[in-house]
């Protein structure tokens, strides 16, 4: 069984979540729980945890939407080789803000509005392979994990009490307790926000780098260089999603 959670305010958002579930998990056992009154996603979450009955465990954004039809057959390949999952990561943590390793440690494709005008952008961190395994912290975008990893690590709704770094620190701990954390890029997503740090980012990365002091090598930030391919629509960026040159690499 399949227990999605998600933390929404918005009720056309969790309704709209509670669609596309329903049709990418037709035919399956799932349930989702949608906490309306977070006080911020380690405390949604926790809350949340204490009725879910699924043997994996999906921790979710409100405002994406999945691009493919086969989310049930990836999610299943993906977690049977991994014991937490996302769309995005990096193999070499070396700030709170993942995306900060840099080329090469980054790993991950997600869809996201122009930033400018219409279309779309697909930021490409890094996509060799289907499936990437390494991984020491994944984005919480959209997040899923075995029901004995969630047992062993909780969130930490004390340090964590708002909505950022929070995922950094889940998955982290997750890998330090030794899980196998592993990038999906071929779950496609498309992410309504393109999201932006705001004045309580250097707050919650100051107590990321006072909790994990080893995980930090620096607390000064780059600017990212991702590949971004700017598409019309989001059939072309289904297509950038899953490249062909897929069918000739393991996952």
């Amino acid at each position: 069984m399949i227990s999605v959670l998600i933390n929404s305010h918005r009720p056309a958002m969790a309704a709209a979540s509670s669609a596309m579930y329903a049709r990418l998990l037709q035919g399956r056992a799932y349930e989702l729980i949608v906490t309306p009154d977070a006080r911020g996603m380690c405390e949604g979450y926790t809350r949340a945890l204490q009725s879910a009955r699924g043997d994996v465990i999906v921790f979710a954004h409100h405002d994406i939407d999945y691009l493919f039809d086969d989310f049930a057959q990836v999610l299943d390949r993906a977690m049977a080789r991994f014991d937490v999952i996302g769309v995005a990561g990096t193999d070499a943590l070396v700030h709170p803000v993942w995306t900060t390793a840099g080329i090469g440690h980054l790993f991950g494709q997600v869809v996201h509005p122009a930033a400018q005008g219409s279309g779309f952008e697909v930021a490409v961190y890094g996509a060799p392979r289907p499936m990437i395994g390494g991984i020491k912290a994944l984005d919480g975008l959209f997040l899923a994990a075995h029901r004995h990893v969630v047992e062993q690590v909780a969130w930490d709704a004390v340090r964590f009490d708002g909505w950022h770094f929070y995922d950094i620190d889940w998955t982290y701990r997750a890998r330090l307790q030794g899980f196998r954390l592993g990038v999906v890029a071929e779950l496609g997503f498309f992410h309504h926000s393109r999201g932006a740090p705001s004045k309580e980012y250097a707050v919650y990365a100051q107590r990321f780098a006072d909790k994990h002091p080893a995980a930090v090598k620096r607390l000064t930030r780059y600017p990212l260089q991702v590949a971004t391919q700017w598409v019309n629509t989001l059939d072309e960026a289904r297509a950038v999603l899953r490249p062909d040159f897929w069918a000739d690499r393991e996952h």
